[in-house]
């Protein structure tokens, strides 16, 4: 394949304009996005970029919609904000739009000849080479100049999104460089007054092993490329500490999942790895066919979930694979995959026009193959387990059609920066719902990302003595599927001082069970939590006492529940319902089933702050106080309005991790069934 802008390349584009449908109309797209600036001036401001994440609405964390450079409407409340912070974030993401505009620009003139794109992604070039040196240094701490410190940029407020920034900028100068559209005398100002300067500020913060690393690898393989300096590709490639080849070692699992363990920063980490490639292409380097690479393109046809969602973990929001159909057009082109994914897009992407290879039309696409992880045995063909061991979670789907289910439980590294404190959380999607949902993230700008949603009360999963967890790795025990039947164990024995965590899974029958066993060193309370986003139904036998978040626990969390209530007079196997709160799901139920209630337990249902648009989610804690051992055991049934509740029975010890049975019955007088849990 050849880089970007050489001749070949330019008459491969030429000739795909000729014979490919959607490589025409992505470039007449183009052109009609592009018609009203490249007549007149590019009209860039001289501020400096804000940050991203500060570009929310205060009121309830949604990020903002840009009416003009001074007016900001929230999609959620609609308040307009203007002023700081609003003003710069926006500024901020006009940067990128001129940057990413002068890349498109410069490829409608490769693809058409048309000199008038070709001049005007030149003039935004030199009017950034011309004013670089204006931008002060500044940072996202309002700090300016000197007392900037490495993470300060100048167009942007950090070199992350410096580095961003300028990619597009320098891809842009190769194409119109190769078409002998810059003068020397303009080459050698590109480079001197914007360029080399890009260079300097980002190298001031190297970053180890991070998805800012590989955007600083970005943007020096893709200015390399602008320069023809294959001294600055390989730094980008090969330094030991921060390149290309170090990150793929250290932060990609065999799997390919990011380290992280957040699907958002996968993608986002999988766009930079893109760019690396495809400049390296320019020096004759193949590094598409490294095979993480590869790897991080084919783990999410594997993990997704069965409505091509992932779930929002650790710092990441609920992620659609349609979205990243562009991405998806290199890895049909390059390996063969995804084809169903690109067809879910329109193909007028970037890496749609450049790479997209001819895909054959389905009447019904469907979903990707799930392929099992070798290490794990996955005998039932409606199976499919795959483990991610970079982060150190593991993923099932079982079934097919409307009664597919899925989990996915989250047992290992922190994840880092991104992290959560949520060993042993647990996601569940049955009957097309996410039912238990992770509390995914809000914009680090908001106060609310650190002061909810890492915490641990934030999760499905168990908080000790009203704190968090700390940082800690468990491990998997066991993820198999045996005669049509899912069993998942997991631990955690470092999220505690003194405490091990275990969960153990089944997953069969339409049913997922869920044994949580806690040991403790000292008596301690213990707090079985999950989270939904439905509403729950009320059970009329059952009394509702308020009491207050604070009463539960005053740190880590819990103060933002709100509306706690107490249930009195429950059983010891009791069932609570909900209804699910979204669009078209009015008669959609999850049961939830407590068994053999252990000694002195209390049940709180609460309502929890949930990411925007949803905003909330409803709460169940069941709390266990002053044990050294406990165990909590959950049945969980999707199913419909109406539908009778089931029949359950524990046989065994429910403390013994050998020999619990559980007999389920469909009302009292079904069939029996019999499970090992």
């Amino acid at each position: 394949m050849d880089g970007i802008g050489m001749p070949a390349w330019t008459q491969r584009l030429r000739t795909r304009m000729r014979d490919c449908d959607w490589v025409k109309r992505g470039v007449e797209q183009w052109k009609a996005r592009l018609c009203d600036q490249v007549n007149r001036p590019p009209d860039i401001p001289l501020l400096g970029g804000g940050w991203s994440h500060r570009y929310i609405c205060p009121d309830d964390g949604a990020a903002l919609v840009r009416v003009d450079r001074h007016h900001h409407e929230c999609p959620c409340c609609h308040s307009i904000w203007s002023g700081s912070p609003w003003d710069e974030a926006a500024v901020a993401e006009e940067h990128n739009r001129f940057a990413q505009d002068a890349r498109l620009a410069a490829v409608v003139y490769a693809a058409s000849g048309e000199a008038v794109y070709a001049q005007w992604a030149k003039s935004v070039l030199l009017f950034y080479a011309r004013h670089y040196d204006r931008f002060p240094l500044h940072d996202i701490f309002g700090k300016v100049g000197g007392e900037a410190g490495k993470y300060g940029a100048k167009v942007q407020n950090q070199t992350l999104s410096e580095a961003s920034w300028i990619y597009p900028l320098a891809q842009a100068c190769t194409i119109l460089r190769h078409a002998s559209m810059l003068s020397a005398g303009e080459l050698d100002e590109m480079e001197e007054r914007l360029f080399r300067p890009v260079v300097r500020v980002i190298d001031r913060n190297p970053r180890d092993r991070s998805n800012w690393q590989t955007y600083h690898n970005a943007a020096l393989a893709a200015i390399a490329e602008a320069l023809g300096d294959v001294g600055l590709l390989k730094r980008a490639l090969d330094d030991e500490a921060n390149g290309f080849h170090f990150q793929m070692e250290s932060g990609v699992g065999e799997d390919g999942f990011w380290f992280e363990g957040a699907w958002s920063y996968h993608f986002y980490t999988l766009e930079a790895q893109a760019v690396i490639a495809w400049a390296a292409m320019g020096f004759g380097e193949k590094l598409y066919e490294h095979p993480r690479l590869r790897a991080m393109f084919d783990i999410p046809l594997k993990a997704m979930l069965p409505d091509g969602t992932f779930p929002a973990l650790h710092d990441s929001k609920v992620v659609d694979i349609r979205s990243y159909a562009h991405l998806y057009e290199w890895a049909y082109a390059f390996y063969g995959i995804g084809a169903e994914i690109v067809r879910s897009g329109d193909r007028g992407s970037l890496y749609g026009v450049l790479f997209g290879a001819p895909v054959e039309p389905l009447a019904e696409a469907k979903q990707p193959v799930r392929e099992c992880a070798g290490e794990i045995d996955a005998a039932s063909e409606a199976a499919a387990i795959t483990v991610l061991s970079k982060p150190g979670m593991v993923s099932v789907t079982y079934g097919a059609d409307e009664e597919v289910q899925a989990l996915l439980v989250d047992y290992g590294e922190h994840g880092d920066w991104h992290g959560h404190y949520d060993k042993l959380n647990l996601l569940y999607y049955a009957r097309g719902r996410s039912w238990l949902a992770d509390a995914g993230m809000v914009p680090y700008g908001h106060e609310l990302h650190k002061a909810w949603y890492v915490h641990t009360v934030a999760h499905n999963t168990v908080a000790v003595n009203g704190r968090s967890q700390q940082e800690a790795c468990g491990r998997l025990r066991k993820a198999v599927s045996e005669a049509g039947i899912i069993r998942v164990e997991a631990e955690a024995e470092d999220a505690y001082e003194g405490v091990r965590l275990g969960r153990r899974l089944t997953l069969a029958g339409g049913l997922l069970v869920d044994v949580f066993r806690v040991a403790a060193d000292e008596p301690s309370t213990v707090d079985w939590v999950m989270h939904t986003q439905g509403n729950p139904v009320e059970a009329p036998p059952v009394r509702y006492t308020a009491v207050s978040a604070e009463a539960l626990s005053d740190t880590d969390g819990y103060p933002h529940l709100r509306q706690v209530r107490r249930l009195e007079g429950l059983p010891d196997d009791w069932m609570l319902e909900w209804s699910w709160n979204g669009e078209g799901g009015e008669d959609e139920r999850l049961q939830v089933y407590g068994m053999a209630a252990p000694r002195g337990a209390s049940v709180y249902l609460a309502e929890s702050p949930f990411m925007p648009p949803v905003q909330v989610r409803s709460a169940c804690i069941r709390r266990v106080p002053s044990c050294t051992r406990t165990t909590f055991v959950t049945v969980f049934r999707a199913c419909r309005k109406g539908d009778a509740p089931l029949s359950l029975r524990l046989i065994g010890d429910p403390s013994d991790s050998d020999g619990l049975l559980l007999e389920v019955r469909d009302g009292e007088q079904g069939e029996a069934m019999l499970w090992t849990v």
